[in-house]
């Protein structure tokens, strides 16, 4: 039987995953903004421990901080497939296709950033992540209609619109992929706290 982590620590893992990608926010913004970063931003990017931590990037040697703060958000996608897991699972072959488009995501979003110069060798594959995102919120339509029969409504009507909650957090929060994950990471803890799990028929008694 395998084994999957609970459902605390899968919500714990969804919001870890938002909570990051916000953390993430202000100083990705400002580097790719700068004084036209939206004013609520500039305001948390002022906060002193995102000044330590640009002091501490560059006495590490780490002076790409577009690179550094990018690359960075691909934490929240695996946190978000950590999440997701049991539930997916429990979805079939469509849901196992939206977990590995969280893990295709994480992967993504590091080569986009690694290769944002323009001499880079991969520079096509900059904002690549973008098409993921907009990926998995069309795979998540599929998955709800698949699975007509296999989850309950609400649960379907959460995955079709994960494309709606991609586009709108990342108009609210005003960049991607940090925001889409902000809205991502909020639907994958209501998934995790509520979903119907590959593990429910196991432990449910005969």
């Amino acid at each position: 039987m395998r084994r999957h982590p609970s459902r605390t620590w899968c919500v714990i893992s969804a919001l870890a995953a938002a909570g990051w990608a916000f953390f993430l926010l202000p100083p990705q913004q400002a580097v790719w903004s700068g004084s036209g970063s939206p004013e609520w931003l500039a305001t948390l990017d002022a906060l002193p421990v995102y000044d330590a931590l640009r002091e501490w990037l560059a006495s590490a040697g780490l002076g790409d901080l577009y690179l550094v703060f990018g690359a960075a958000s691909a934490l929240s996608f695996v946190l978000l497939w950590l999440a997701t897991g049991p539930v997916l699972a429990a979805l079939g072959w469509t849901g196992r296709v939206l977990g590995w488009l969280l893990i295709l995501a994480a992967v993504v979003t590091v080569l986009s950033y690694a290769n944002h110069p323009v001499d880079a060798p991969l520079h096509a594959l900059w904002g690549g992540e973008a098409f993921v995102l907009l990926a998995i919120g069309v795979w998540g339509i599929v998955v709800a209609l698949v699975n007509g029969r296999r989850a309950p409504l609400w649960e379907r009507l959460l995955l079709a619109a994960l494309l709606v909650i991609i586009v709108g957090s990342t108009v609210l929060f005003t960049y991607w992929p940090h925001g889409s994950l902000i809205g991502l990471g909020l639907a994958a803890a209501a998934l995790a706290a509520w979903g119907d799990r590959a593990d429910d028929a196991e432990t449910a008694p005969a």
